[in-house]
């Protein structure tokens, strides 16, 4: 049976579950995700209903609206954490690195712009959304943040499937592309995104800043 300290110092970086209050779900991070995911479809149907998308800041689709700022931050932020876990961690050491890897090639991608010269971008995105998902699974597994990482995985995938699917259903039921239904289908494709990002990262943070192990 572990002691006290040992089972402490296995659970430090995210390594082992603790026991107590670190078995509860933390509700924060799930009324924050929810949060931005309601701001976020909002203000993109404002935008739609009211400016018809003149306004690029709140145009979810626009490269340039404050959501792919947000998720350029995030990805920046999260290289960074990643590759502080990877120095600090006492095991999972290539998870956090390739996560610090994955996060950093998001990054470059936003700010270049490569994906709009890429026509297969979402096959392309599948794996690379894939290999993230297998590190920050590794990482928060058994801890107290696995179940928010485990939810902010869900939205990512969730977000890939409408952006892939999504317009398909919209014409298979009748919808027109400049019609609401279009619109929404934007808006949670963006929305679910970035609230999948405001679980993750933060998470990952907490998870690389903890104390290391002695």
């Amino acid at each position: 049976m572990l002691s006290g300290s040992h089972a402490a110092s296995r659970a430090n970086l995210g390594l082992r579950p603790a026991t107590g209050a670190a078995a509860r779900v933390p509700l924060a991070p799930f009324v924050a995700a929810a949060v931005v995911l309601a701001v976020e479809t909002t203000t993109h149907l404002l935008d739609f209903g009211v400016y018809h998308l003149r306004v690029t800041f709140l145009n979810s689709a626009n490269e340039h609206s404050y959501s792919h700022w947000l998720a350029t931050v995030a990805f920046a932020a999260g290289a960074v954490f990643a590759g502080v876990g990877g120095t600090r961690a006492a095991s999972h050491r290539t998870a956090w690195w390739s996560a610090c890897g994955i996060f950093g090639f998001l990054f470059v991608d936003t700010v270049s712009r490569l994906h709009e010269h890429i026509g297969f971008w979402p096959v392309l995105y599948a794996p690379i959304l894939l290999g993230l998902a297998f590190a920050l699974a590794s990482i928060a597994r058994g801890t107290d943040r696995a179940v928010v990482v485990y939810a902010g995985l869900a939205l990512l995938f969730l977000s890939l499937g409408i952006h892939v699917f999504g317009p398909s259903v919209v014409r298979a039921l009748g919808w027109a592309p400049a019609g609401w239904a279009y619109q929404v289908k934007i808006a949670l494709k963006e929305g679910s995104e970035l609230a999948g990002w405001i679980l993750l990262v933060p998470a990952l943070a907490l998870l690389a800043l903890r104390p290391a192990s002695r």
